[in-house]
């Protein structure tokens, strides 16, 4: 069964959401977009664990290295195994001064969502690297972070 046309645009606006919130650094808003015991897979792109809870969470966006925004798009809901599951593509600006390298950086969310009282909320979260374009390219620049 596909997922309802109005689930979809509500979905969408979740993930829309979740980059406005975290651009404005807005953690105390996370329960907006996060189950309370929600789960993100981040150690993809190099989060040092698996973080479960709004308080692991926010503990570890206070601490990581933020581009300067967070898009999403090409945002995929299909129904499997009775869940709400959603792939999108996110792309992301690393260009503020502190930024080392400079570079454009993108890759995949895979997140399954629930319907709450208070609307859509992602109860999981992957985040896993599909590429990334450097602007600097000097011998300093670890082979991880070079163009890929």
């Amino acid at each position: 069964m596909d997922p309802r046309a109005d689930d979809v645009v509500m979905i969408t606006q979740l993930l829309n959401k979740y980059g406005h919130v975290v651009d404005a650094r807005a953690w105390d808003r996370f329960a907006e977009i996060f189950t309370p015991d929600c789960e993100l897979d981040y150690t993809p792109v190099h989060a040092p664990k698996v973080c479960r809870g709004l308080d692991e969470v926010r503990e570890y966006f206070e601490s990581a290295n933020h581009p300067a925004a967070h898009h999403v798009s090409n945002v995929w809901v299909e129904m499997v195994g009775g869940l709400h599951r959603v792939h999108s593509k996110f792309f992301a600006p690393f260009t503020r001064d502190s930024h080392t390298p400079k570079r454009w950086y993108g890759g995949d969310y895979d997140d399954v969502v629930v319907p709450t009282a208070h609307g859509w909320r992602i109860s999981y979260r992957r985040c896993s690297a599909r590429w990334q374009f450097t602007a600097d390219d000097g011998p300093d620049i670890a082979p991880g972070r070079r163009t890929f």
